[in-house]
């Protein structure tokens, strides 16, 4: 049974009331979500081998979606999250 037919509204309105309760499109929560997947495999796989694993149609799909989400290549992505490591502001830190 699909969700509009369990809420008894059409699709757009469950893309509506989605938007309204997470501030995101299903779509964009989707991308988010395999971006998330791919950098969690970035560990053990390299190149279209990791972009077909992370559910991306090809490499060429996974650089334009890496791109749009956080303005650079997947390569790039994964070394800038690993030099940077944990932050804590200095509040937190009790400086």
């Amino acid at each position: 049974m699909r969700l509009e037919e369990v809420m008894g509204v059409g699709a757009r309105q469950v893309e509506r009331r989605f938007h309204a309760a997470v501030g995101l499109s299903p779509k964009v929560l989707c991308r988010i979500a395999r971006l998330q997947h791919a950098v969690e495999l970035s560990r053990g796989l390299q190149g279209a081998e990791w972009a077909l694993a992370a559910g991306y149609y090809d490499q060429a799909h996974q650089v334009r979606e890496f791109r749009a989400l956080t303005g650079l290549t997947p390569g790039a992505y994964v070394r800038e999250q690993a030099e940077v490591g944990f932050v804590q502001s200095p509040e937190e830190a009790g400086a």
